[in-house]
């Protein structure tokens, strides 16, 4: 089996409220988190998890619920020339889901296979009200990708030996992980079914930032049960099958590498 290495990417920041990523928990705690893609290479192979925010998305200085936020293009290079890599060089990207802070740069990456869940096109063409009312998906992508060399898959597929996705909804109905074969075990990159890790892990009790310092969050009480779900959950019943899924296949909550987690900026696995 093809081992991988994985190397996150900052594409920019965004504070928001800790209670919006882990609800009812640390009410108005402000927390700042990355906008992370992620880099993935066998050696031959070079795949790229998620484009990140659009700049058009950031409006003097905020974006989502009026958070301070930056990022952009410029972010998404720069990010990937730190590593030496170049955007024609990527031969897959693969989305964790198509909300607007995700996908928001597929025109970087014309060369590259642009791989995605038939739910989440579905959901992108006819997103329901209230996604449109928070603009959670930005459909002047679809044009965009119709240009480029999209793949939809339906379900669990290996996309390269090493290197598999699996369908957990929730979060959006195509949300998918991406399992990766490394030397040190198979990491899952969780995207935004699980943006934090106090999210599947509700007991802990401090975060590291993207600084390295250490952040004290309030722990959820036993009886909320395996996961404390965000704000930004479309569907309760299938998210938490995909908690359920997703932590029955975790060997250590090291190998869980989510979304927008602080701690995993400056690192690389595998």
């Amino acid at each position: 089996m093809s081992l991988w290495t994985i190397t996150p990417l900052v594409y920019g920041t965004i504070e928001v409220k800790k209670d919006q990523l882990t609800t009812g928990l640390d009410v108005g705690l402000p927390l700042r988190v990355p906008y992370l893609g992620f880099y993935l290479t066998d050696g031959p192979n070079k795949v790229l998890l998620d484009t990140g925010i659009n700049s058009k998305y950031i409006v003097d200085g905020k974006a989502w619920a009026g958070s301070p936020a930056e990022g952009g293009a410029d972010h998404v290079l720069a990010s990937l020339d730190a590593i030496g890599v170049k955007p024609e060089q990527i031969d897959c990207v693969l989305y964790s889901h198509l909300h607007n802070d995700h996908a928001g740069n597929c025109h970087l990456f014309p060369k590259a296979a642009q791989v995605f869940q038939e739910a989440e096109w579905k959901e992108l063409v006819d997103p329901l009200p209230s996604m449109r009312i928070r603009g959670d998906f930005d459909q002047s992508l679809i044009p965009e990708l119709l240009a480029l060399d999209c793949q939809r898959l339906v379900g669990d597929v290996e996309i390269f030996d090493g290197l598999r996705v699996i369908l957990t909804p929730g979060h959006t109905a195509g949300s998918q992980c991406v399992l990766v074969s490394t030397k040190d075990g198979v990491y899952n990159l969780a995207g935004d079914t699980i943006h934090v890790l106090p999210i599947a892990f509700p007991e802990m009790t401090e975060m590291t930032l993207m600084d390295g310092r250490t952040l004290t969050v309030t722990p959820a009480p036993s009886h909320w049960g395996p996961a404390v779900p965000s704000s930004l959950v479309y569907d309760h019943y299938a998210w938490f099958r995909s908690i359920y899924r997703i932590k029955s296949m975790l060997r250590e909550r090291r190998f869980l590498l989510p979304g927008h987690e602080p701690s995993l900026v400056g690192k690389t696995f595998g």
